[in-house]
């Protein structure tokens, strides 16, 4: 008998039995699963239409009990329009449901639900119907009778029916799940016939596998046996083992194939070999004739190939490039021979410091020969540990950048030149400056020397033209006996009201100049206290009631008076602030209104705005207003005024001592808006910056950059003070210096580091180019500082969105270590691509891991002045092929 038929024997005896096995699974299966369904499917409708009847119960229950509740209320009809329709419905549906239930029954006809949830369904139908006509009663008797002892009889009625209908609902759920719990133990016990049978089957289909195995053991076995060990000798490369099979059966057959693949083989084999030779020659070949010396070391370090090209360039003491030197001894006869400037005295170091550059995944190094040539030598390794090396002459570009380092020069000298001059001009224009500073002293000195010595005449002019008017009335005039007396008199009081009137005008033109020049000087005294903005407002308002009283046409109001934050000022000189804008309001509107509103804005700031509508202001004359002595379209110096003209300067003075902003708006005809914008005393949600320098000019640089973009913003002048300012504010973020007299940058970092209260808080090094490195900050930024990109750190640290520069991210192929500063726009280069690109005037940030400087001219690089250079701690940088 042929294989091919044992094994049809064998296979035919297997898939009847499989076939007979999966046939009585499969119809005991399908029948199991038939009646699983259909018991779970009867259980939960029962169960779904009883929880529905329920439901409808516990309805129409709530609508009972609404119905009673607010028949005092509604009446019976309104009671009855509310509740008891809803009542009605209720129960017609829960009717519905129980006759859905006994059509159920019906249909189930010989299952237990029938037999024994058939008589409790007609007891609910019939307790439902009871429950109907009780309700039906109880509202009839409610319209004709009210509400007396039938009425109450009827109420109990319904609650001991509702308890009976609930019950028999429960009942009916409870007979449903206890038919489900028998069907399953009926289904149980047919799973074990199935079990039986099934096992009975598997017993049977192993011993019949058991047979076949003898069979298949007894003929075929041996065969596979041989041929398995003919396999492995021609697997392992000995292309002359052949199967010693005479059967003539499949395995014979199979026999003769290897045999004669394997003599195929052997022929291919020789082939290929005479085409890998052809291969390498031509190799070869491509690399003798590229333009770049080539270098190959295999994975032990012993050189294996190079081309004429890396020949040419060693010159006539080439011989030491011979296949099977070492690495070490090829650099060392480098070194040797003279040719290199850089290792001409140093040629052991040297040659160390090559060996140490060429063993990492990638380097490249410039070497000047002493012939004038300068040649680059780029090393690769790859993922089988050879070492390749690239030798280019770079002789030509070496020229080009010495040729424009010298116009650098020529053009740094030009600068020069004309910085001098800018010099000389700055400092002609401090001279200047100077002048104009010690004319202003000299103006204000006079102003309030002039000032003072009017005050004491002014004073006793005021006062003794008071007590003339006084003693002229009470004396001369009761002894006027004709008109003309009379006259005079009345003449006379009305000048010295002038002399009164324009006497106190002159005095407080005096104070406003007093107080202006105490101002500038500096000589006032400035306090801080949070001041309420709505109570200062009031008492200003109550201040200036006079001035609105004396015009009925003219009316005050407080228009928008919204709940805002203290600020900090003196609130003696918000006062005075509020009091000026408001006399002006008053003053220079005949008629209409001034409103005042008081509001915070989308930024926080506490905003005061007064709008009078009066004739408005000219648009040229809108920042006019508020320099000394000027009024609109009128000079107080000049020109007749309707007041000093100095008022508004003081309010700018003031409002800009505390930090805050007073500007005009206004349209000719419709009236003038004065709007003042002050920042809280305490900001919400202002994130604080901490910048740590003993330079007072940084403090202040990234403090006012960092105040115009939002940030509240702490200074510190070394680490000492650094530490208690973090103890006391605890700062989001810290700008620190390295270099500081007392505790540095570097020892104040550890000490927060190792603080487990300030080990999160993000930590910004400023450094310069000759200490290059985080120092154990969470990143460093080289001087000098570009103020756009400190904002970019910042806002990337605290999670905010800001806009992105060009990014290049150098060494690692990695995403950027600050997402929100890089953006999209990031690259990852190697240094080689670095430098291109920087040299092709690119502009913007260079992130450089901490592991890439001593391998980078950091001088160079933050030398120029279009890049701010980005430290960050290495981890672990993924080196990138040049290329």
């Amino acid at each position: 008998m042929s294989v091919m038929r044992k094994f049809a024997l064998a296979l035919g005896s297997m898939v009847a039995l499989i076939l007979f096995v999966a046939t009585i699974g499969f119809f005991s299966l399908t029948f199991q699963e038939q009646k699983v369904a259909d018991i779970v499917a009867d259980s939960m409708r029962v169960q779904r239409l009883a929880l529905e009847v329920e439901s409808r119960l516990q309805l129409a229950r709530q609508a009972e009990r609404d119905f009673i509740l607010h028949l005092h209320e509604l009446g019976v009809q309104g009671s009855n329009a509310a509740y008891g329709v809803e009542f009605l419905d209720n129960v017609n549906d829960a009717v519905r449901n129980v006759l859905w239930l006994q059509n159920l029954a019906g249909m189930d006809a010989g299952k237990p639900l029938q037999a024994r949830s058939n008589h409790r369904l007609m007891e609910l139908r019939k307790g439902l119907e009871q429950y109907l006509d009780t309700f039906n009663h109880l509202a009839e008797v409610a319209q004709s009778e009210g509400i007396n002892n039938t009425f109450k009889h009827l109420v109990s009625g319904l609650d001991g029916e509702y308890l009976s209908l609930t019950t028999l609902v429960r009942q009916l759920a409870l007979a449903a799940s206890d038919e489900a719990r028998n069907a399953q133990a009926a289904i149980s016990q047919t799973s074990m016939v199935i079990k039986i049978l099934l096992i009975a089957s598997v017993l049977l289909a192993l011993l019949l596998a058991a047979s076949i195995t003898w069979v298949l053991n007894r003929t075929v076995v041996r065969s596979v046996v041989q041929l398995r060990d003919t396999a492995y000798e021609l697997s392992y490369g000995n292309l002359e083992a052949r199967a010693e099979l005479d059967s003539g059966d499949e395995f014979g057959q199979l026999a003769e194939s290897i045999n004669g693949m394997a003599e195929r083989i052997n022929s291919l084999v020789y082939d290929m070999e005479v085409r890998v030779d052809t291969v390498n020659d031509r190799l070869f070949e491509v690399i003798d004739a590229t333009s770049e010396g080539f270098i190959l070391y295999d994975k032990h370090g012993r050189l294996l190939l190079t081309n004429k090209r890396i020949m040419e360039m060693a010159g006539p003491n080439a011989e030491y490039l011979q296949p099977g030197m070492s690495r070490e001894d090829v650099l060392h006869e480098q070194a040797k021979s003279g040719l290199l400037i850089n290792a001409y005295g140093r040629e052991e170091e040297w040659a160390q410091e090559r060996l140490e550059q060429q063993s990492k995944p990638f380097s490249m190094q410039e070497e000047p020969l002493r012939d004038g040539r300068w040649m680059q030598v780029r090393s690769y390794k790859t993922s089988r540990g050879e070492i390749v090396l690239i030798v280019s002459d770079i002789t030509e570009r070496k020229q080009r950048v010495q040729d424009l380092a010298s116009m650098n020069s020529d053009l740094e000298e030009l600068v020069r030149e004309r910085t001098q001059v800018l010099v000389e001009k700055a400092s002609e224009l401090k001279e200047a400056n100077e002048r104009l500073r010690e004319l202003d002293e000299l103006k204000s000195t006079f102003l309030t020397s002039v000032s003072h010595e009017l005050r004491t005449p002014l004073t006793s002019l005021i006062g003794f033209s008071k007590i003339i008017k006084r003693d002229f009335s009470r004396i001369f005039m009761p002894l006027a006996d004709c008109e003309k007396s009379s006259s005079i008199g009345e003449r006379i009081q009305s000048n010295l009201d002038i002399i009164s009137n324009e006497g106190e005008r002159l005095t407080g033109l005096i104070n406003d100049v007093l107080d202006l020049s105490r101002i500038e000087s500096g000589q006032d005294e400035w306090q801080y206290i949070e001041v309420d903005l709505a109570e200062a407002i009031n008492r200003a308002v109550t201040a200036s009631s006079g001035a609105f009283a004396q015009n009925s046409q003219l009316k005050l109001s407080l228009r928008r008076f919204e709940k805002v934050p203290p600020v900090l000022c003196d609130p003696d000189r918000i006062h005075q602030v509020l009091i000026n804008l408001l006399s002006n309001a008053a003053k220079f509107t005949e008629s209409g209104a001034v409103y005042i509103d008081l509001f915070q804005d989308v930024r926080g700031r506490v905003c005061i705005q007064v709008q009078d509508t009066g004739q408005g202001i000219e648009e040229k004359y809108l920042e006019r207003i508020f320099d000394k002595f000027q009024q609109a379209q009128s000079d107080t110096l000049t020109e007749k005024p309707s007041g000093t003209g100095l008022g508004l300067a003081i309010s700018r003075q003031i409002i800009e001592q505390y930090d805050g902003r007073i500007w005009a708006s206004s349209e000719l005809g419709r009236g003038t808006t004065m709007h003042i914008v002050m920042p809280p005393a305490v900001p919400d949600n202002m994130p604080l910056v901490l910048v740590v320098d003993d330079d007072m000019t940084v403090r202040e640089y990234l403090s006012m950059y960092l105040k115009k973009a939002g940030y509240g913003v702490q200074t510190a002048a070394d680490g000492r003070e650094c530490l208690r300012m973090v103890e006391e504010l605890r700062p989001d973020i810290i700008c620190t210096d390295l270099l500081m007299p007392g505790m540095g940058g570097e020892e104040t970092i550890r000490e927060l580091k190792a603080d487990e209260r300030f080990s999160n808080i993000p930590i910004l090094v400023i450094s310069s180019a000759g200490e290059c490195r985080t120092a154990g900050g969470d990143i460093a930024m080289l001087k000098p500082l570009n103020g756009d990109t400190i904002l970019q750190v910042v806002a990337a640290f605290l999670d905010r969105q800001t806009a992105t520069l060009p990014a290049l991210s150098v060494g690692t192929a990695g995403i950027c270590p600050l997402p929100v500063l890089c953006g999209d726009d990031v690259t990852h280069c190697t240094r080689e691509d670095m430098w291109q690109m920087v040299e092709s005037g690119f502009k913007g940030t260079v992130v450089v891991p901490e592991s890439q400087v001593q391998d980078i001219d950091i001088q160079r690089l933050s030398s120029h002045v279009r890049l701010q250079v980005i430290l960050v701690p290495s981890q672990e940088p993924v080196e990138l092929a040049n290329g």
